[in-house]
């Protein structure tokens, strides 16, 4: 899964309940997890196919049911290693543990794992040429970046930004293979599959982010102390940049001589501007990442309140 959609995910809908106000458990943590990363295999043997097709038509030659196979196989293979790889992380393990699922989570290992599997489906070899390895360890370097715009207080990504690096880095695959004396095809073509790619993907963990993350929510609130309670709803929109509250609150009053109640209706509007720039690599699906965010708030919400006071005298 894209690196920024990723982080989004986890911070935002996998870790924490906004509904209920508190942490979601583990069970919950993995459920979400793998329901995103079925998604991800999905769109990313998708985005292959899309991308396949592409490159075909851009050389002139026919489009096969073998290609468009090859292509949905190698996509599902560079998104479930990655997949497996944060599964695992989940969950305490050892160091030597961390560091494969490490190689495995980052573009270079899912990479070069999925040109294995495809070279030797179409070659129908054992091992795949060590030129294509290459290649694709090289053109992972530029895949293992992703410049992100954030929008929103829920911090939905904006990725199309990395279509650039998925179009460098068909360039790359294809020129290294052919410098290594291993030519898979003009470079034209493989510059047409990374863009099909890269706006297939991006276009579709988008939408996921604004349909899903930052979609409009009612957020409860209940809380009940020994000097009242308070119950009411904020209803985000926008991603977040808008929060309508509508709260009423009960306070009571005891002291000397003293006592009775106050209600206060608190509505209105809060506005947020959240935005951000950040540039993510793999190792950062774990936990990295450079972002420059900017964060404003405007309350304009008003507060009303009625009051029922006894006043106990000692004659």
């Amino acid at each position: 899964m894209s690196l920024a959609i990723s982080q989004c995910v986890y911070s935002q809908i996998q870790r924490y309940s906004l509904r209920r106000q508190k942490p979601r458990g583990l069970e919950e943590q993995v459920a979400i997890f793998v329901a995103t990363r079925i998604f991800d295999v999905g769109l990313t043997a998708a985005a292959a196919v899309a991308a396949a097709a592409a490159g075909a038509n851009t050389m002139g030659v026919p489009l096969t049911s073998d290609m468009l196979r090859h292509a949905a196989i190698g996509g599902a293979i560079k998104a479930a290693a990655m997949a497996v790889a944060g599964l695992i992380m989940l969950a305490p393990q050892n160091t030597p543990l961390i560091v494969l699922m490490t190689l495995l989570g980052t573009s270079i290992g899912s990479n070069a794992l999925a040109v294995v599997a495809v070279a030797n489906r179409i070659l129908g070899t054992d091992q795949a040429p060590n030129q294509l390895i290459i290649a694709a360890v090289v053109a992972s370097i530029p895949l293992s970046f992703c410049f992100v715009y954030y929008y929103g207080a829920f911090r939905v990504p904006i990725t199309f930004t990395s279509i650039a690096f998925d179009v460098l880095g068909a360039y790359t695959f294809v020129r290294m293979a052919e410098n290594l004396g291993h030519p898979i095809c003009p470079p034209r073509p493989a510059l047409v599959a990374g863009a099909v790619f890269g706006a297939v993907f991006s276009g579709a963990i988008t939408l996921l982010g604004c349909c899903v993350i930052g979609k409009s929510r009612t957020i409860p609130i209940s809380d009940f102390s020994g000097n009242g309670h308070a119950s009411g709803s904020a209803l985000t929109t926008c991603c977040g940049n808008r929060v309508h509250v509508n709260v009423q609150s009960t306070e009571y009053a005891r002291g000397q001589g003293v006592v009775g109640s106050r209600n206060t209706f608190t509505n209105g509007t809060i506005y947020n501007s959240a935005h951000g720039i950040g540039v993510y690599w793999d190792p950062g699906s774990v936990h990295g990442g450079l972002t420059f965010n900017t964060h404003s708030t405007r309350d304009c919400t008003t507060s009303t309140g009625t009051s029922n006071m006894t006043r106990i005298v000692m004659a």
